[in-house]
C-alpha cells in the first residue's frame, strides 16, 4: 500500500505545499533542499499543484506584498541564492477558490478568498444574523449573489457553540439557539444551489486558533481564549489543532465559578461567561453602578476613567483561574487572547495577563507568555479548508486538475 505511486505522490505534494504554507514563497531549488526531495520530483509536484490551482508562479520582486496565507511570507526568511534567482512558487492568490462564512450571534459575514487567504479579515458582505433560520437563509441567498466567484471548491462556515465538525451538526449553541435545531450545512446548500460544493462547519474559536497559527507559524503550542458574546477556547499542540474524542473541547466559558448564581444560556448556572462575556460584564457594571440600562459603550468609558475596580478585578480573577487550570492540564506556556476585552484598554488586558501568569503552574519553573491578538477568522477558515478539503493530512481527499479523488 505505502509503495503505491499515488500515495507517494500525495506525500510529496503535501510536503511541498506544506513548506509553502508555513514558510512562504520559495523557488523549486529551495523547496528541494527544504523537503529533501529531488529537483525533478519537486518540479513534477509543482506543475501538478499549479495545474490544480493551488500554487502559482511569481517573480521574486513580487514576494512580500502578497503570496502567503497568514503573513507567512512576511515572517519567512528566504534562502540566499547565488546568481539569478529562479521563479518563485507561492500559494495561489489570484483567483477566489473558497467561500468563507462567519455565522456570528450578531452578524453574518461572507467572503470569497483564494487559497492564500488574507493576512487581515476581509469580508465582501455583511448582514445581521436573524433570530429565525428561514430569514437567515433568505439573507444568505441575497448576500451570496454579491460574491465574485464562479466555481468555488468549498464553503467553510464558522459557527458558535458545541459543534460536531465531522458530523456537520451544531449540538448546542447557548447564544444562537436556532443553529442547534436545524441542519446548517443543508440550509447553506439550499440557499446557494449554484455553488454545489461541500459545506463544512468549523467551531468558531477553533477557526480563530487556526487563523492565529497561520499568522504566527512559529507558535506551535498555545491556548487561545476569545472573549465576546461568550467565552471560548481552542488549543494548538505540536503545530496541530487539538481535537479530543468529544466535540466539547474549549468550553471554558461554561465552567461554573464560585458564588455565581447567574443562569446561563447553556442551561447551567454560574458559568464563567455570565461574568466575563460582553453581556456579563455589562450586567455587573449596571448592578454595581445602579444603572437601569447599561451598555458596553458606557462600560468602556467608565473603565477608561475609573480603571480596574474591585468588581472587575474579581471577574478577571475568575477568568484567570479557569484559564490557568486549562494551561496546567494541556501543559502549554503560551496564551493568546482575543476579543472584546481588548476594547476596555491596556489596564484590563494587563490585569488579566498578570492574573493568569500568577496562577499557571509553569510560572514556577519558566515564563508564561501571554499576548493579545486580533481575530483572524477568514485565515482560519482557509486553513480549515486546506486541512479538510484541499490538502487533508490523511490523504483521503485531494483536489488536482479541478477534480477531487479518493485514495
Amino acid at each position: 500500500m505505502y509503495g503505491r505511486p499515488t500515495v507517494l505522490r500525495r506525500w510529496n505534494e503535501q510536503a511541498v505545499f506544506g513548506r509553502l504554507l508555513r514558510e512562504g514563497p520559495a523557488t523549486r531549488a529551495q523547496l528541494a533542499v527544504r523537503t529533501g526531495l529531488s529537483a525533478p520530483t519537486v518540479g513534477k509536484v509543482a506543475e501538478a499543484l499549479i495545474e490544480a490551482g493551488l500554487v502559482e508562479e511569481c517573480d521574486a520582486d513580487a514576494v512580500g506584498s502578497t503570496g502567503s496565507p497568514a503573513g507567512a511570507s512576511a515572517n519567512a526568511k528566504p534562502s540566499l541564492i547565488v546568481g539569478r534567482p529562479g521563479r518563485m512558487l507561492r500559494l495561489s492568490c489570484a483567483t477566489p477558490r473558497v467561500i468563507v462564512v462567519q455565522l456570528g450571534v450578531r452578524h453574518t459575514r461572507l467572503a470569497a478568498l483564494p487559497v492564500a487567504g488574507a493576512a487581515e479579515d476581509r469580508w465582501d458582505t455583511t448582514f445581521e444574523t436573524s433570530t429565525r433560520p428561514s430569514l437567515w437563509s433568505k439573507r444568505l441567498t441575497s448576500a451570496a449573489e454579491t460574491l465574485s466567484i464562479d466555481a468555488p471548491w468549498a464553503v467553510m462556515v464558522s459557527v458558535p457553540g458545541v459543534v460536531d465538525e465531522a458530523g456537520g451538526r451544531v449540538l448546542l449553541s447557548p447564544n444562537l439557539h436556532w443553529s442547534a435545531k436545524v441542519d446548517v450545512p443543508a440550509i447553506v446548500a439550499e440557499a446557494c444551489p449554484r455553488w454545489n460544493v461541500p459545506v463544512l462547519l468549523v467551531q468558531e474559536i477553533r477557526a480563530l486558533a487556526l487563523g492565529e497559527q497561520a499568522m504566527e507559524p512559529a507558535s506551535e503550542n498555545f491556548l487561545l481564549v476569545d472573549f465576546g458574546e461568550g467565552v471560548g477556547s481552542a488549543a494548538v499542540i505540536g503545530g496541530r489543532l487539538y481535537a479530543g474524542p468529544l466535540p466539547l473541547s474549549g468550553e471554558l466559558g461554561h465552567t461554573p465559578t464560585p458564588g455565581n448564581e447567574r443562569p446561563c444560556g447553556c442551561g447551567g448556572v454560574g458559568c464563567l461567561e455570565t461574568l466575563v462575556s460582553r453581556g456579563g460584564l455589562v450586567q455587573t457594571f449596571g448592578q454595581r453602578m445602579d444603572i437601569a440600562s447599561p451598555s458596553w459603550t458606557a462600560l468602556a468609558a467608565h473603565v477608561k476613567h475609573a480603571g480596574v475596580e474591585p468588581w472587575l478585578t474579581e471577574a478577571l480573577d475568575h477568568a484567570a483561574s479557569v484559564i490557568a487550570g486549562a494551561m496546567n492540564v494541556l501543559g502549554v506556556g503560551e496564551l493568546v487572547m482575543t476579543g472584546s476585552l481588548m476594547e476596555l484598554g491596556d489596564p484590563v488586558t494587563d490585569a488579566l495577563s498578570e492574573a493568569v501568569a500568577r496562577r499557571a503552574m509553569w510560572s514556577r519553573f519558566g515564563q508564561i507568555a501571554c499576548r493579545w491578538s486580533s481575530r483572524h477568522w477568514s485565515a482560519g477558515l482557509i486553513a480549515a479548508a486546506i486541512d479538510r478539503v484541499l490538502m487533508p493530512v490523511d490523504g483521503q481527499r485531494i483536489r488536482l486538475s479541478g477534480q477531487e479523488t479518493s485514495a
